[in-house]
Formats: C-alpha cells, sequence, structure tokens
C-alpha cells in the first residue's frame, strides 16, 4: 500500500478537511479530529488574538459578529422563501428572478423581526461600555466587515437553496444551521446578561471570547452543540 493511500486510510491527508456529508455515519479518525480542531480554534482565535493584541476594537467586532449571525439567519430564511415560491429554473430567468424577489423579501422580512429581541441586548452592551455609534461609524473596518458578511450570506443562501432542492438530507442540513446560528447567539446572550453588564468596557471582551468559544465548539460537534437546545415541539411538527 503507497503512502498516499495509507494516508487516507487514517484520515491523513487533504480529504480530512473536506466537509462531511450531512447524517454521515462514518466513523471520525483522530487526525481528522485534529485537523479540524486546529482549523476551527485558528479561524476563530482571529478576533480574540486581534481585539487582545493587534489593537481592533472590540465594539465593532461585536457589532460584526451579531451582523454574521443576522446574514446567517437571513440565508436560511431567503432559501425556505425560494422554495416556497416554486420558482423552476428550467422555466427561465423570470422565474429565478421572481424566487429570487421572494427569497428576500421572505428572508429580510424574518430577520427584521428576530433583529429587535436579539439585538436590544447589544444595543444595551455598548451603551453601558459607554460606546457610542459615531465611534463605531468611524471604524473602517465595520463597513468592510459587513460587506464581506454580506457576501457570505448571499452564498450561504444560495448553498442553502440548493440543499433544500435535495429534499429531507438537505431539509435537515439547513434545519442544523440555523439551529447552530440560534444556539451560538443564545450563549453569546447569556454571557451579555452574566459577564457583559457586570464587566463594563471589558465585558466586551468577554463576549468575543464566548463568541469564539462557540464557534469552535459549533464546528468541532455540530450535531451536539444544536441539540443544546431541546426542540419541544410535536415529533409532527418537526418534519
Amino acid at each position: 500500500m503507497g503512502k498516499r493511500n495509507r494516508a487516507r486510510r487514517d484520515g491523513l491527508g487533504p480529504e480530512a478537511l473536506l466537509p462531511r456529508p450531512p447524517g454521515s455515519d462514518a466513523p471520525v479518525s483522530p487526525a481528522e479530529r485534529l485537523w479540524r480542531a486546529l482549523l476551527a480554534v485558528t479561524r476563530n482565535a482571529v478576533g480574540v488574538v486581534g481585539v487582545l493584541f493587534l489593537g481592533w476594537a472590540a465594539p465593532t467586532l461585536v457589532v460584526l459578529y451579531f451582523a454574521d449571525t443576522l446574514a446567517g439567519m437571513w440565508a436560511v430564511f431567503a432559501a425556505v422563501g425560494f422554495k416556497l415560491s416554486n420558482a423552476d429554473p428550467r422555466h427561465g430567468v423570470g422565474a429565478v428572478l421572481e424566487g429570487a424577489l421572494t427569497a428576500t423579501a421572505v428572508g429580510l422580512f424574518l430577520v427584521a423581526v428576530v433583529a429587535v429581541p436579539l439585538g436590544i441586548p447589544v444595543v444595551m452592551l455598548l451603551g453601558a461600555s459607554s460606546v457610542t455609534w459615531r465611534q463605531l461609524g468611524a471604524d473602517p473596518t465595520l463597513a468592510t466587515g459587513v460587506g464581506v458578511i454580506a457576501l457570505t450570506g448571499l452564498v450561504g443562501a444560495v448553498r442553502h437553496v440548493f440543499a433544500l432542492a435535495e429534499g429531507r438530507v438537505g431539509d435537515a442540513s439547513v434545519k442544523q444551521v440555523f439551529a447552530i446560528l440560534m444556539t451560538r447567539w443564545v450563549l453569546v446572550l447569556i454571557a451579555i446578561y452574566n459577564l457583559g453588564f457586570i464587566l463594563g468596557r471589558f465585558g466586551l471582551y468577554a463576549i468575543v471570547l464566548a463568541y469564539a468559544a462557540a464557534s469552535v465548539w459549533s464546528e468541532l460537534e455540530p450535531e451536539r452543540f444544536a441539540r443544546l437546545i431541546p426542540d419541544r415541539r410535536p415529533d409532527a411538527a418537526r418534519s
């Protein structure tokens, strides 16, 4: 057996970096788990390192975390709206545009509904930390970050549209994505109420750490993380 084949068998090759299919029952090798842990920690540590050592503004990063959560939720809502529009790409560009408009409208409406209850604690925390909106607007990284987040939200919506077209497996995958987004932000809200207001301006640093830790956890154990908040709906309502 060649070295490449042995590496694939042991989970040491580049295949370990590829996403696992939803619902896959294939065992995760220790090497693959290590790869994913290193990637997750490194990716989510960027914001923490930037705030603690590179002079990044913690208030701006907290606002971008909130924007990233809303963008992820919009992507899910928009994909569901596209599916409900019954748009058929085989009917031409007009049908696709009609479905896209419906998806955008549904996504924006539902995000506006959830943005208020999810965002009020952030506004209160910024006020308690003596952070003004003028200060946030003066930070050039805010506009850049929002632009990148908007682009990733659009890409996510397209991916979810294709996932929902696959049937039950795709439905389960998109539901898990939404559960992860909601669970992660709930943990951030818990951190805000228990640490943010108590620590004052330093509470913003605690929120950055909490978001990074929750993100790492959600990437390493997505199924378990998505089930932290149990679904108490009847079984018929879940399908």
